[in-house]
């Protein structure tokens, strides 16, 4: 069966089981939140060490030659932007959550939805009608062979691809083997094998799967991700929800 071009979103019918989504986010602190209680506990630190120094240095001077104010003067200023800028930080932190707490809460339509994105591998549930799978060329090739592959990396089935560069290609698959016999349900791979003109010459194919949102999140870098099945896919990566 060859693969077209055509909108695989328009005509997709799924007769899937519902899956539990899970509503909660994730409440670990992030890279920069960690960072910045990191500089708040070290300014304490440093502040006691340096008020305990200041204290002895004042309570051992020589009376008849007092010690230099204006080198302690610069150092409380220097503690005191420093304070001032970890509490700006942190205020702007506090505000950040906030704006993702309202995404969050926008977010959370596409839990129970489909959605396409950037990956090889999916589920196949009893029921299914249609499997959205794609993948894009990075430049033209002379032929390409798609394949899809079960849990255990065996090809149950190849197909003849279109060769075309610059638009997504859609893999047609309707669920069975290259003998003609339905596929029983589980996980399998999309494999992309595309040959090019030149010899040596290696094609990059970029595949795209599909599967049902169960949770929403944030990733250590603070952006929001879906959780489909184990894999957490962030939002940019999406490229179709159904």
């Amino acid at each position: 069966m060859a693969t077209t071009n055509t909108d695989y979103g328009s005509s997709w019918n799924l007769n899937q089981t519902k899956t539990k989504t899970d509503t909660s986010t994730k409440t670990t602190k992030t890279a920069d939140e960690q960072k910045l209680d990191t500089a708040v506990k070290g300014l304490g630190d440093n502040f006691e060490h340096f008020l305990k120094l200041l204290t002895t240095q004042m309570q051992n001077q020589d009376p008849l030659k007092p010690m230099d104010t204006n080198d302690m003067t610069k150092q409380l200023v220097d503690f005191a932007n420093v304070e001032q800028n970890i509490g700006t930080n942190s205020r702007l932190d506090k505000l950040l959550k906030l704006q993702n707490a309202s995404t969050n809460s926008t977010n959370l339509a596409y839990l129970g939805r489909t959605v396409t994105f950037e990956g090889d591998s999916f589920d196949y549930t009893q029921g299914m009608t249609a499997a959205p799978l794609a993948y894009e060329l990075e430049k033209s090739a002379k032929s390409v062979r798609v394949d899809i592959l079960d849990s255990k990396n065996r090809v149950v089935r190849s197909m003849t691809g279109e060769t075309t560069a610059g638009t997504k290609h859609v893999v047609n698959w309707d669920f069975k083997d290259d003998g003609g016999n339905a596929v029983q349900p589980g996980q399998y791979r999309l494999n992309i094998a595309p040959v090019s003109e030149k010899k040596d010459d290696i094609i990059k194919a970029t595949p795209f799967t599909f599967g049902t949102v169960s949770g929403i999140g944030s990733n250590k870098e603070g952006e929001t991700v879906v959780s489909v099945g184990s894999v957490e896919v962030p939002l940019s990566k999406l490229s179709k929800v159904f």
